[in-house]
């Protein structure tokens, strides 16, 4: 059993439930605070494991202190579910005991499901989540239960099957949203459907649970080639695609809630990647950037979704551009963050993820193969992404509008921009210490340097003071030399649509979307204005569930209605099935 810290360290967390329904603002401050004991009992032991609990609470705290503000709208349950939704996931980052993990998970669920509830008409979104979720349980329910049979014991431990760990995982890919559950687009519309600072939270740490569980599991059971390729191929084919329906995407919560799928995706890829990788340095070089790639996730998405509420921009014809500076270099890294790019602690979790795979290249055979082939794609993925994460800044902050937000709000925003900049400067400090080195004959000191090892020699490396140094002397340099830069007007192009108006997102998202048309099933008239637009897989998986309907309705009233004949064979197929499942057991 991987150690973990103790299961009372959530008592903090409780507490705040009752505290959030009578004093919301009391509330937060009461997570914010449980979430520095729940740090600090996490450092005092720190294990490879420990590193999700870290990531988890800074997160909460950063999501909690925008929420001091927000919400008021939304009434006095939003609090006490945030806090009992936090509560969830605390226990799932404790827990010794399966149990003990689906407790979590399922106190996690159900308050998310009546926070996305929260004074909305359609029942459409919280009762599509929920679905999943209790689909998502019913696979990690079985992995426990075939655990138990393996081990005669509900603690979680290691075993010598690679099944437990198979159907946990496949459990926690439905709650990523990873494909082929990713069609349904079920994650973006649930997520896109709450509030900012929950959608924060499900974004960013409910996600990563799952993340959590699937690490676990693989530390604790034999590693399987051919399921590592099997979730390299997920997370590649959820990379393309939700990075692609994100591009698209009008709805800004829609497009982050995409966004979260194609991290995911990633930090799936590396994990596919840590099972097929033939020396244990490779498999170290994986671990450390599973837990880079969700740091920048976890902060990168709570910055972003409460950048969203803070702006009020939830569609992007509503454009409304603020005038907070603040508020505006919080999402220009939060956006900078996700789309890969330096100084920010993504560009080095993307940095790492493409070196992971450009050194699986290296090696001949069958790794080589792999990591060509899904490092090329992921690549393309992370192109599409940096596109998605422009359109989402510039639709929702950038201009010079006259819209203001709350001070406590663009702070909040502000701090989690610094800390996408502060994580990534001291990540040689927290880095795997077999990566990290230095090449003093450049004046880049020893300590200061992360390096990818490659059979025991250094592949490639990255300084982050270097950069951030280098950044901040040609910034410098170009505004004393140039002034500060200033806007221009240029003659508009809305990507090849016949159209006199301003630039929109529309038009920003119509080239990726005349390459879609075929899934996307674009239609277009007169001087090629758009007629219609829809989701051939949604389509596909409302046609399912109505067919599965009509079908159970057919079931019910024609075989199970309290028919004794029907009950008899029942009775006759059951006692068949438990002799020959005693018989093979046996």
């Amino acid at each position: 059993m991987i150690e973990v810290i103790s299961i009372y360290c959530i008592l903090p967390f409780a507490v705040t439930v009752p505290v959030s329904y009578f004093w919301r603002k009391a509330g937060y401050i009461g997570v914010i605070i449980s979430s520095i004991l729940f740090l600090t009992a996490s450092l005092l032991s720190f294990t490879y494991l420990s590193s999700f609990t870290a990531i988890s609470t800074i997160a909460w705290i950063s999501v909690s202190l925008f929420s001091l503000t927000y919400g008021d709208k939304y009434g006095k349950w939003l609090a006490p579910l945030f806090s009992i939704s936090i509560l969830g996931m605390a226990l799932i980052l404790v827990s010794h005991t399966y149990l003990q993990f689906l407790a979590g998970w399922e106190v996690m669920s159900i308050a998310s499901y009546a926070i996305i509830g929260l004074n909305r008409k359609d029942s459409h979104p919280p009762f599509i989540f929920m679905s999943f979720s209790e689909f998502s349980t019913v696979f990690i329910m079985a992995g426990a239960a075939y655990s138990y049979y393996l081990t005669g014991t509900i603690d979680i431990v290691a075993v010598n099957s690679i099944i437990p760990s198979v159907l946990f995982t496949i459990g926690a890919m439905v709650k990523m949203g990873m494909v082929p559950f990713m069609i349904s687009e079920w994650l973006p519309i649930a997520h896109g459907n709450a509030p900012s600072n929950a959608s924060a939270i499900l974004s960013s740490t409910m996600t990563l649970m799952g993340v959590f569980g699937i690490v676990e599991l693989m530390l604790l059971s034999p590693v399987s080639m051919y399921f590592g390729i099997f979730l390299i191929a997920i997370g590649v084919m959820s990379v393309i695609f939700a990075s692609l329906f994100a591009y698209v995407s009008e709805n800004s919560k829609m497009l982050a809630g995409f966004s979260t799928v194609e991290s995911n995706g990633v930090i799936l890829s590396t994990i596919g990647f840590y099972m097929i990788a033939d020396t244990s340095l490779l498999r170290e070089f994986a671990l450390a950037t599973i837990v880079v790639f969700a740091l920048s996730h976890a902060i990168s998405k709570s910055l972003i979704f409460s950048g969203i509420g803070a702006t009020g921009v939830e569609s992007f014809s509503e454009r409304n551009p603020s005038r907070d500076s603040k508020l505006k270099a919080g999402m220009l890294l939060g956006t900078a963050s996700m789309a890969g790019l330096f100084p920010t602690i993504g560009g080095l979790g993307t940095w790492m993820m493409l070196e992971m795979f450009f050194m699986g290249a290296v090696e001949p055979g069958f790794l080589g193969i792999i990591s060509i082939a899904a490092g090329s794609l992921l690549a393309l993925g992370e192109g599409f992404a940096f596109g998605a994460m422009m359109k989402i800044l510039k639709f929702t902050s950038m201009g010079n509008g006259k819209a203001r937000a709350d001070p406590v709000q663009r702070q909040s925003l502000y701090f989690m921009g610094i800390l996408l900049v502060a994580t990534f400067a001291a990540s040689p400090f927290f880095m795997f210490s077999a990566f990290v080195g230095g090449v003093p004959s450049v004046l880049v000191f020893n300590g200061s340097t992360i390096e990818s090892m490659f059979s025991g020699t250094d592949f490639g490396l990255i300084s982050p003071d270097y950069i951030l140094a280098l950044l901040s002397i040609f910034t410098l340099s170009a505004i004393a030399l140039f002034g500060k830069p200033s806007g221009r007007t240029v003659p508009v192009w809305n990507n090849g649509r016949d159209s006199f108006e301003p630039y929109n997102s529309y038009a920003y998202s119509n080239n990726i979307r005349m390459m879609l048309k075929k899934i996307l099933r674009t239609d277009m008239g007169h001087k090629s204005q758009r007629i219609a637009m829809a989701d051939v897989f949604w389509i596909f998986t409302v046609q399912v569930s109505r067919a599965y309907r009509k079908f159970a309705r057919g079931f019910t009233m024609r075989i199970m209605n309290s028919s004794i004949r029907w009950y008899m064979i029942y009775m006759v197929v059951s006692i068949i099935f438990v002799l020959l499942a005693a018989r093979f057991a046996g």
